[in-house]
C-alpha cells in the first residue's frame, strides 16, 4: 500500500471513529455522514473490530467503540464521565458499607466492561482495573447485563460466543445460563460464587436511566461476601441503585434542556 493510500485509510478510520463517538452507530448513517461507500465503511470497519477499536452488537449490528478504544481514552472514565459523575459517591457510601469492593460495568458487544470501581479497604480483597473487560457468560455483572434482553437476543449473543471454563465454577452450559437469568429477572439481583475466580464472590444489579444498561456489584472474598452478608446488604445496595439511577435520570434530562 503506497503512503498516501496509508494515510488516507488512516484518516477514514479516525472520521470513522469519531462519528461511533457521537453515536453514530449504523454502517448506513456513517457511510451517508462520511460521504464514503459502504462497501468502504465496511471495510475499515471490519478492520477496527478485529484489532479491537470497535465491536459490532451482534443482535443490533449497531458499531460501538471498542475495549482498546476505551483503554487509550483513559480506560472509559472519559466515555462514561456522566455515568461515574452520578454514581462515585454512592459507590464509596456502598463501599463503606459493605467493606467490599464495588464496581460499574456496562456491556459493549460480547462483553463487559469496567468503567469505575471502588477498592475495597480490607487487606484481602478482590478488585479489577477500570477498562477491564470479561466475557458475558461470567460472573453477576454479566448476568444483570443479560437480564433486560429478550431471549433472543441472549440466544443470538450465546451463539456468538466461545464458551471457556475460567474455574471450576464457570457456566459454560448456555441452558442452564438461561435459567440464571430467568431467576435474576424474578429476583431483581444476579449472584456469583467462584465463577470468574476461585474464592470470590459477588452480587449485582441494574442501574436504570442510562443510556446503555449499567450493573452495580459488589465484590469480595466468599468469606466475607457470603449469602447470608449478601442478604444483609441488599436493602443498601438496591438503595444505591435507585439513587444513582435517580442521579442518572436527573443527569440526561439537564443535558437535554441544554442542547435545546
Amino acid at each position: 500500500m503506497s503512503d498516501t493510500k496509508t494515510v488516507n485509510s488512516i484518516m477514514r478510520a479516525s472520521s470513522i471513529l469519531r462519528c461511533l463517538s457521537q453515536g453514530k452507530n449504523r454502517l448506513g448513517i456513517i457511510s451517508e455522514d462520511l460521504g464514503f461507500s459502504k462497501s468502504t465503511i465496511h471495510r475499515i470497519l471490519r478492520t477496527l473490530v478485529a484489532v479491537g477499536f470497535v465491536v459490532q452488537d451482534p443482535i443490533t449490528l449497531k458499531y460501538y467503540l471498542g475495549p482498546l478504544a476505551l483503554e487509550l481514552s483513559l480506560h472509559p472514565t472519559i466515555s462514561h464521565s456522566a455515568l461515574i459523575i452520578c454514581a462515585f459517591e454512592e459507590m464509596k457510601s456502598l463501599r463503606d458499607y459493605t467493606r467490599e469492593t464495588v464496581l460499574l460495568h456496562i456491556r459493549s458487544g460480547l462483553e463487559r466492561i469496567c468503567v469505575e470501581q471502588v477498592e475495597s479497604t480490607e487487606y484481602i480483597k478482590y478488585a479489577t482495573q477500570k477498562g477491564a473487560t470479561a466475557p458475558l457468560y461470567v460472573g453477576s455483572a454479566s448476568k444483570i447485563l443479560l437480564s433486560p434482553l429478550t431471549d433472543a437476543e441472549i440466544q443470538v449473543i450465546f451463539n456468538n460466543t466461545k464458551f471457556i471454563s475460567k474455574t471450576p465454577h464457570t457456566i459454560i452450559n448456555s441452558d442452564i445460563l438461561f435459567e440464571h437469568i430467568y431467576q435474576v429477572r424474578e429476583q431483581g439481583f444476579a449472584l456469583s460464587f467462584g465463577e470468574r475466580e476461585v474464592g470470590a464472590a459477588s452480587v449485582s444489579v441494574l442501574i436504570k436511566n442510562y443510556v446503555v444498561p449499567v450493573a452495580l456489584s459488589v465484590l469480595g472474598p466468599d468469606t466475607r461476601l457470603t449469602t447470608n452478608r449478601i442478604e444483609e446488604s441488599m436493602d443498601k445496595l438496591n438503595e444505591t441503585a435507585n439513587k444513582i439511577s435517580q442521579n442518572v435520570q436527573f443527569m440526561m434530562e439537564i443535558t437535554g434542556k441544554n442542547e435545546r
